[in-house]
């Protein structure tokens, strides 16, 4: 049987994970990895295994219970995995779109792109209508689509 971790490492695993929370740079595999590294913690954390974290379970989790309230959109009193996953356009998104998009035209043309190197590497596969600028909606999709890999 694996050792459990301590208290101390699963809070410091929890802190680490949650507050690394996928910026818009992350690929999908990084999305993905913090996704199941997320659903260890949570099962981790889930001390009856009922898919829900109340209260009481969170104790020592200092993120999860400073921000209960706020994660438990729907007022039902615990989280579930979902509750913890990020929205496809969260605040961080939303937040790093508005500081890219210094005119507030709502879109990032390439100057205003040169404030953010990863969105300067890839504002060409971002603006998949390739009108010179990148659009909320075109990020959105740049993060769940990335374009395939061309062939070496």
């Amino acid at each position: 049987m694996a050792a459990q971790p301590t208290h101390a490492a699963a809070a410091t695993l929890a802190s680490w994970l949650l507050l690394a929370v996928p910026a818009q740079a992350q690929s999908p595999a990084e999305l993905q990895g913090y996704q199941q590294r997320l659903q260890q913690l949570f099962q981790r954390l889930d001390q009856n295994g009922d898919q829900r974290l109340e209260r009481h379970e969170v104790n020592g989790q200092p993120y999860l219970q400073r921000h209960f309230e706020r994660l438990d959109q729907q007022q039902r009193g615990y989280l579930t995995p979902a509750d913890l996953r990020p929205a496809a356009d969260s605040a961080r998104a939303r937040q790093f779109f508005s500081r890219a998009d210094r005119n507030g035209d709502g879109v990032i043309t390439r100057e205003e792109a040169e404030d953010s190197p990863w969105l300067q590497r890839r504002f060409g596969e971002a603006d998949r209508n390739n009108d010179g600028s990148v659009s909320r909606d075109e990020l959105r999709q740049l993060r769940r689509n990335p374009p395939a890999a061309a062939p070496r």
